[in-house]
């Protein structure tokens, strides 16, 4: 086993217990768990941000541990978290562009590493409007705005107010954006904040407070109430306004709008830490660590337990398909090649008979999610999906424009606040309409106070302060100047001829074709189609609007531009618009296109297999288990950066293949009258608790069964939520070999985390409870007994003859454990005391489910077995319990006997529908 390797600088604990290798992701199919091969449910091609984000909400969301998940990535384990939360002066590692790109498309590559893109992005998080989402199928659209877009602002930090920009620069910065709008001429080119939707904090307000006062105010046992919206006091508190301040409800809303919608977390539960700017790789790493720990173990054994397999350094070359006879295309597995040039097939679990199955889900960024759809389904599904495939390139439209004011242009700052000014986040929504159609841009407003030769707003906003002692010495410092980013970003025009991607006839990337990719080039206008022409007027209408905003910062006063050549441009005071675009014209402050990582569209989803490549769920059209989780399947971009969409989409993703698509186990419907322990799910199975030597002993959850493992001394779990007197225990049970089926179910023992009673203690074996909690069952309860081949104890004298014989009664399936059944005593010629009433039951075939109904009024122990799948049934046992200190059915008045099954070394058995009355 590959254990934490050195470099010459660190020790590489961290990648070791994340990761896995492809060998060892491999060696662990071959592996039967329950009777089970354990190939992969899912197999997700990317461990980048979408990649990540489906893998843990795939495992977050299996209740019965019915699936395993493999995610492939071709880069390394870099680095755990966002790279601007960490302490850390190396950055990201390198990009790396794996195909061939049109000379209008900037576009700098793919960050290969597991968390991709999410490493390194902005934070910016706004959500797409509903006009936004109009080219998206109606359910879609309704989904992301009624549910997936909450869900991924929680995730990502979104949700609340914003926690980590605040102070007296942000808030006069904000007043004066605010007083500008109040004079529809000024911002002319901006959508009305009164037509805006509500900050994300007010929508999900009541749904938060809620959640926050059961957490904290009632210690999460009961749900608080809370109002339906934030009150004033709530909306003050968030704008950092005093509390005597009298603004209008209607304003204090609209003055939320303009707050930046930045995924940095600085506030969380109580107890928890915050994640500060996200990223999905601590998620990712939950969500493994997790998975692991469920194991008991490490190793090949313990992998097959495994829920959760991340393997970096490994590229997907290949899909492998089938074609089935109705002409749909099922994905059977991967052909991939590791660090060490090894090319290895992996194959997907095989269909169950009631239709679910495995799935591959290519999260990858889009164009290279685009040229392995296509070099995957080019004749599968030619005349079909695949033609459509590489159309509705869209990407962002992005400028810049940077200006330094005074301070004295700030009317709501007063003079004795002016020093530390700190830093400011804002928000502008815009829109054009051309041609009838809503056009969409936003934007992103970043300002800090500097020394008067600052010019890098960005340099305060996305940094904590390094050192405390560093604090006092800023709050002392005089900033003279604010510089000021107008960062202006808008959506491209689906659908443009002159925007796709295509396979390269020349250019190759593991011996595969790579991608081409062409961009309909807007910046120097030598596209002229007419979703271009559009493009362009979106353009300019965007940079206008920041045009406008610079102006209403100025506030009448000279200012400075920092223009993209290093240049300063002075302009006076009272510049206008007109002036300000005369002085530094649009064409200089505009970026080349695909510098946003903003690219998609090109395997857009829809309803209609014949106009669209995927579905509503992101399956790729006429394939039965192909799915996409990237922004490849947007319809529309809008303006938003894709990251909030794209994580709830991978939710919705989810959700859908954990309810229709991947195999689970049948739901069962509880017998009248009785009430489940374990209704194999994860909720249930953490009521049981393991009482064991820490060896290896062990117990699992996997596909809705409780699944006993090791080859150390036995180990016990129980129940631990309830203790019960008088009960009818009913159960099912399944071997998998003949020879090895050792295990039972213990009744009325005593809580195995107390110690014993005096009169207990001093019993046989009882020492051994000190070594292994276990043994208190075997000797304050009572066991009973699964084993067909009755082993003997090889510790235990049969009336002067050690060990003890094979085939006796008392040791046998449905006996009540070492108590005398009147088996033959050969060598004495008579037969054994019969305080048990016992008749063998229903031979037990491995593979076929088993049930007993154990029954205890009393001390009168009556037991019965049934073969499940024929219907035999006997009564195996009556037993009536003559020892007044063993299986206690109350002390003090109150319920003693604990339940508890047993895992036997090298016996694996499962166990489901524990059910009680």
């Amino acid at each position: 086993m590959l254990t934490s390797e050195e470099t010459t600088f660190t020790l590489d604990n961290m990648g070791r217990f994340f990761c896995n290798t492809l060998q060892e992701a491999l060696d662990c199919t071959a592996v039967q768990v329950a009777g089970k091969q354990r190939n992969f449910d899912t197999i997700v091609i990317g461990g980048g941000t979408f990649g990540a984000a489906i893998a843990s909400s795939l495992l977050f969301a299996d209740a019965s541990h019915s699936r395993r998940i493999l995610v492939l990535e071709a880069g390394p384990f870099a680095l755990p978290e966002h790279f601007q939360n960490m302490p850390y002066q190396g950055g990201t590692p390198d990009f790396r562009k794996p195909w061939d790109s049109h000379p209008a498309l900037a576009y700098p590559g793919l960050l290969f590493a597991i968390g991709g893109r999410s490493l390194a992005w902005g934070g910016w998080s706004p959500e797409m409007l509903a006009a936004e989402l109009s080219a998206w199928p109606s359910s879609v659209a309704a989904d992301l705005t009624h549910k997936y877009f909450r869900i991924a602002s929680d995730q990502i930090g979104a949700m609340d107010s914003n926690d980590f920009i605040f102070g007296r620069l942000h808030d006069a910065l904000r007043k004066q954006l605010f007083q500008a709008y109040k004079t529809p001429a000024n911002i002319s080119n901006a959508i009305p904040l009164s037509a805006m939707p509500d900050h994300p904090a007010v929508r999900y307000y009541a749904e938060s407070a809620t959640l926050a006062a059961a957490a904290g105010a009632t210690g999460g046992t009961t749900t608080a109430p809370a109002p339906a919206s934030p009150p004033d006091r709530q909306l003050r508190e968030w704008l950092g306004l005093d509390v005597s301040d009298a603004t209008p409800r209607a304003e204090l809303l609209n003055m939320l709008k303009l707050e930046a919608p930045l995924a940095v977390e600085a506030r969380t539960a109580p107890g928890q830490f915050p994640s500060n700017k996200y990223s999905a790789v601590p998620t990712l790493i939950k969500a493994v660590r997790i998975a692991a720990s469920e194991t008991g173990g490490v190793g090949t054994e313990a992998d097959a337990r495994k829920r959760l397999m991340v393997v970096p350094k490994c590229h997907v070359l290949d899909i492998i398909t089938e074609t089935q006879n109705d002409n749909w295309v099922r994905v059977t597995g991967v052909r991939v090649k590791d660090s060490t040039g090894a090319e290895q097939v992996i194959s997907l679990t095989q269909p169950s008979t009631d239709g679910r199955q495995g799935s591959v889900i290519i999260a990858l960024g889009t164009i290279e999610s685009t040229r392995l759809a296509l070099s995957t389904f080019k004749d599968s599904l030619s005349g079909r999906a695949a033609q459509r495939m590489g159309t509705n390139l869209v990407a962002h439209l992005r400028s810049n424009l940077t200006i330094r004011i005074s301070v004295s242009a700030l009317s709501f700052l007063t003079p004795s606040s002016r020093k530390s000014l700190e830093v400011s986040a804002l928000f502008v929504k815009g829109k054009t309409i051309i041609n009838g159609a809503d056009h969409f841009y936003h934007l992103q407003i970043t300002a800090s106070g500097l020394g008067k030769l600052g010019d890098n707003s960005e340099a305060e906003l996305f940094q904590k302060i390094p050192d405390v002692e560093h604090l006092e010495a800023m709050l002392n410092a005089t900033d003279t100047d604010v510089v000021i980013t107008i960062r202006g970003i808008g959506e491209m025009t689906t659908h443009n001829p002159d925007s796709f991607i295509r396979l390269s006839p020349n250019a190759t990337d593991f011996n595969r074709p790579a991608a081409e990719v062409t961009i309909a080039d807007i910046r120097d206008g030598s596209s002229t189609t007419p979703q271009s022409e559009i493009d362009k007027k979106v353009w300019d209408t965007m940079d206008a609007l920041s045009d406008q905003v610079a102006v209403a910062f100025a506030n009448k006063k000279a200012f400075e531009v920092l223009a993209s050549d290093g240049t300063t441009l002075n302009m006076p005071a009272n510049t206008t618009t007109d002036q300000l675009k005369a002085a530094y014209p649009y064409a200089g402050r505009r970026d080349a296109l695909g510098t946003t990582h903003h690219d998609a569209g090109t395997l857009f989803m829809g309803t209609d297999a014949s106009t669209s490549v995927t579905n509503e769920y992101g399956r790729i059209h006429d394939t039965t288990n192909c799915y996409v989780a990237s922004p490849a399947i947007f319809p529309a971009l809008g303006s938003p950066n894709p990251m909030l969409t794209g994580v709830a989409l991978a939710h919705r993703t989810s959700d859908v293949l954990t309810a229709a698509v991947l195999p689970r186990p049948t739901a069962r419907v509880i017998d009248a009258g009785f009430t489940a322990l374990f209704d194999g799910t994860a909720n249930t199975f953490g009521s049981w608790k393991s009482a064991d030597a820490k060896n290896g002993q062990g117990f699992a959850l996997i596909d809705g069964e409780i699944v006993t493992y090791g080859s150390a001394d036995f180990a016990m779990l129980y129940f631990a939520t309830g203790a019960f007197s008088d009960f009818h225990l009913r159960l099912q049970f399944k071997c998998f070999d003949a020879n090895n089926n050792n295990s039972g179910i213990f009744v009325r023992a005593r809580d195995p985390r107390l110690r014993l009673p005096a009169e207990l203690a001093s019993r046989a074996d009882a020492e051994k409870v000190a070594g292994n909690p276990a043994w208190s069952a075997v000797i304050s309860g009572f066991e009973v007994q699964i084993d067909d081949n009755a082993r003997g104890d090889v510790n235990k004298d049969f009336y002067g003859r050690r060990p003890e014989p094979d085939g006796l009664w008392k040791n046998r399936t449905g006996a009540i454990y070492k108590i005398p059944a009147g088996d033959f005593i050969y060598h004495l010629g008579r037969h054994d005391l019969r305080l048990q009433q016992y008749a063998p039951g229903p031979a037990l075939i491995p593979g076929v489910w088993f049930q007993f109904d154990i029954v205890v009024t009393g001390n009168h122990y009556e037991v019965t077995l049934t073969n499940t799948q024929s219907g035999a049934s006997q009564v195996t046992t009556i037993f009536d319990n003559p020892d007044t200190a063993r299986g206690i059915a109350q002390l003090r008045g109150q319920p003693a006997g604990f339940i508890g099954i047993q895992s036997y070394p090298r016996s694996p058995l499962a166990f489901r529908n524990i059910w009680i009355r």
